[in-house]
């Protein structure tokens, strides 16, 4: 099957995923009553059991560090030569200076390394990896850590029903180099619902709009997947998975049915730590990185904009399968 030609070269590729999950629970069965559900909304609609909540003391910087002790701890990174280091967050412990910027002296990153924040949501790793690796590619830069924190715990309203079951604390870092087996950009397709931007907000406090986020996603996240294959020639049967990020178990299920994918394809694997925003696709990512079991994967986020970006990435074991579209 032939391809079109990628806007992305594929020499940079994911190679490695870093995690942090804190390890404090708090189940959502004990506030069912509180909020007016049962059992049957918190297990069919919802699909959040538990959600992970980080410790009142533990900073972006503190999740994010203990992210990249995860990955050191599986992979041999190049740490003394990594050229950049973005952070996606839109939940800063502090507005100035930018979090990259203190990752990079608490990482004791080089001091050629560029550092930036990207303020995005769910969809925010799509987003990141488009930027970092356009970056990387139009610098000729060798080597980069993409991390994703948004500890949404910290501007929840604990009695707001459209959110304090939702939302979990993580976060995740991503290698991206030109060597070594990962998964290479292939292409990417995002977008913005034009005047959909209050459906979720915060000032102070998180307030969402649940049945506007699920109608959005039911009506852009499918066309933009279906829209970035049919450019490469490619049909979901030549896809083996799709991460599509996980606000809840209803949205899946609404774009797992419009996309018509059983949950193998589609995988709900939030169900024990809840919607960790930016990081949800990293952490279903870090699986399959890991066995390299899978050819073609397609990752998609959505939410805050209402924005949405799918990306789809292919296995490169080396740099001779760089061109291998076929």
């Amino acid at each position: 099957m032939t391809h079109s030609t990628s806007p992305y070269s594929a020499d940079v590729r994911i190679v490695g995923i870093g995690s942090y999950l804190p390890a404090l629970r708090e189940a959502n069965a004990a506030r069912l009553a509180e909020f007016g559900v049962d059992e049957a909304f918190l297990h069919r609609k919802l699909g959040i059991l538990a959600r992970a909540v980080k410790a009142a003391d533990e900073s972006i910087r503190d999740l994010c560090v203990q992210a990249y002790r995860d990955l050191t701890a599986q992979h041999a990174i190049a740490h003394d030569e990594i050229e950049l280091c973005c952070v996606v967050t839109q939940n800063p412990d502090h507005a100035i200076p930018h979090t990259a910027a203190i990752l990079h002296h608490r990482l004791e990153l080089p001091r050629a390394c560029m550092t930036f924040d990207i303020s995005q949501g769910c969809a925010g790793y799509a987003c990141g990896i488009a930027i970092v690796i356009s970056t990387m590619e139009r610098l000729g830069l060798q080597r980069a850590l993409l991390f994703t924190c948004d500890p949404y715990s910290k501007i929840v309203d604990r009695n707001d029903k459209n959110t304090a079951l939702i939302f979990g604390d993580a976060a995740s870092v991503s290698y991206l180099a030109r060597s070594g087996p990962g998964y290479a950009l292939v292409d990417a397709s995002f977008g913005t619902a034009p005047g959909s931007s209050a459906c979720l907000r915060s000032d102070d406090v998180l307030m969402m709009d649940g049945s506007a986020v699920l109608m959005n996603a039911a009506r852009e996240v499918p066309a933009s997947i279906r829209g970035l294959l049919v450019k490469h020639g490619l049909a979901l049967a030549d896809i083996d998975r799709v991460l599509l990020h996980p606000g809840s178990k209803r949205v899946v299920e609404l774009i797992r049915s419009a996309l018509e994918l059983d949950p193998v394809k589609a995988p709900f694997e939030i169900a024990s730590y809840g919607n960790t925003v930016s990081s949800s696709i990293p952490l279903m990512l870090k699986q399959p990185l890991h066995d390299l079991a899978h050819r073609r994967l397609v990752l998609s986020g959505f939410g805050v904009g209402f924005s949405w970006g799918s990306c789809l990435v292919e296995l490169r074991s080396s740099p001779e399968s760089a061109n291998d579209h076929t």
